[in-house]
């Protein structure tokens, strides 16, 4: 083929991938409920570090990974080199994390230098691909991905709060695995996003660059006919009913470029979701109380008409583990839903004992809903998921186990030694303590970026 036809070609092949990526609808989608589906409780983050080296050592397909950041010692080296063996036989491993958080837990790329170390991508024929979400624009730090998802072979499904990271350790937070039907709805939902990622490469990368730069990032999109992506699932007689929720945020930001406090009213069905549940009691893990405009009225709503709510939450204490700024933002938001009625305890941490991890902070993004309803997954409940992180949660009717999470949480919320009750003369004496910081981080200048952020 004559040089200058070629040229042509390859332009035409960008430009409408270009134009592709910048019209085609990326509405989200609302999952319907599937049937007798098996959920197991991940509550300690050792055994879930073990039990995602056990699949990641017997996959025969596929691995697909999303995670907020990925670190640079322990663990995620370990899980790195295990991934590489199961490439080098012949799985496909997809990996999607967030540059800038993934940047400051590893600055110099330890982990994605590991992962590629002897890599000969001209003789694999598995796919090996690291994906990381650039920052963003339209007044946001970042456009993160905040979800959390491990998938294998489309048969088991790990979603909830843990990063990629020794990190997870020391704190409290729960993962749930995924069995059956819903395990399809995930691996849609991650097709989805990395084709998203793969557009969005495509688009920044191949402007101007060689011939093979669609080539590459083409190779790495999923096939539409394998069927191995997406198997005949099987049912557990008298499992839970469940679905996936999302918050699609990336996709609405690429089409719609919300700036200013836009970002904080936009759609996401999680929060849409949540504040369609009707309840008598309601039991809640807040990372930090942040809420959007629809969730702070929803738990006014409930308060007024007289519902029990009760929600543990960090402590200035154990939020200063990671940043206590989160937590003075949401000190006048406390005090406000405290005065109302609601029941709010802070997360203490627990204290060293021998074998076991003294969990400093608490990292858990559970919701529960009498006592047959239950919500887990990456979303914060808070400002900053709903206006810059994609975020995944499994909504589930089972009363086996909200009845075990209803026990830990409410033995929890009793223990003296583990939370204290955030009564209104604490949250007062906070406040007044802090006046000067919490007016500075309220300001107009910065009060979107902590609301992003947290």
């Amino acid at each position: 083929m004559p040089k200058f036809k070629k040229s042509i070609i390859t332009g035409l092949l960008i430009s409408s991938s270009l134009v592709l990526s910048l019209v085609s609808p990326l509405h989200a989608k609302v999952y319907d409920f599937t049937e007798d589906n098996k959920l197991t409780l991940l509550q300690d983050a050792r055994a879930a570090v073990e039990l995602k080296l056990d699949l990641v050592r017997h996959a025969k397909n596929h691995i697909h990974i999303m995670t907020y950041y990925w670190d640079k010692k322990g663990y995620p080296i370990e899980l790195i080199r295990e991934l590489k063996k199961a490439h080098e036989r012949g799985v496909d491993v997809r990996i999607m994390t967030t540059y800038i958080p993934s940047l400051t837990m590893d600055f110099w790329g330890k982990s994605k230098k590991e992962l590629f170390a002897g890599y000969d991508k001209n003789n694999s024929s598995a796919v090996l691909a690291y994906m990381r979400m650039a920052p963003g624009n339209n007044e946001s730090i970042t456009n993160n991905i905040h979800e959390k998802v491990f998938l294998v072979d489309g048969e088991k499904a790990i979603l909830g709060g843990r990063n990629i990271s020794d990190n997870d350790f020391r704190a409290k937070d729960l993962e749930v695995m995924l069995e059956g039907e819903i395990v399809n709805q995930v691996q849609e939902h991650f097709k989805k996003m990395f084709s998203f990622l793969i557009d969005l490469k495509i688009g920044n990368d191949c402007k101007k660059k060689k011939v093979d730069c669609l080539a590459k990032f083409n190779k790495l999109k999923f096939a539409d006919e394998d069927k191995k992506f997406f198997p005949e699932q099987p049912h557990y007689a008298g499992g839970a009913r469940a679905r996936i929720l999302t918050n699609e945020i990336l996709f609405d930001q690429h089409q719609n470029h919300y700036s200013g406090d836009a970002r904080f009213t936009v759609k996401d069905d999680i929060i849409d979701t949540i504040i369609n549940i009707n309840f008598t009691k309601m039991r809640g893990y807040n990372y930090f109380i942040i809420p959007t405009e629809r969730y702070k009225n929803y738990l006014e709503k409930n308060l007024a008409e007289g519902k029990s709510i009760d929600i543990i939450t960090n402590s200035i204490t154990t939020a200063a583990a990671i940043s206590n700024k989160g937590y003075l933002y949401g000190l006048p938001e406390m005090h406000n839903l405290v005065g109302l009625g609601l029941n709010l305890h802070q997360w203490l941490g627990t204290k060293q004992e021998e074998g076991k991890d003294k969990l400093f902070y608490l990292h858990e993004k559970v919701m529960l809903f009498d006592d047959d309803h239950g919500i887990i997954g990456s979303h914060n409940f808070g400002a900053g998921s709903t206006s810059v992180s994609s975020e995944i949660s499994v909504e589930f009717f089972s009363r086996p186990i909200v009845q075990v999470l209803n026990e830990v949480f409410d033995s929890e919320k009793n223990s003296s030694e583990l939370t204290k009750e955030a009564t209104l003369p604490l949250l007062e004496s906070e406040i007044h303590d802090n006046l000067k910081m919490i007016r500075l981080l309220h300001a107009a200048i910065i009060r979107n970026i902590v609301k992003e952020l947290y």
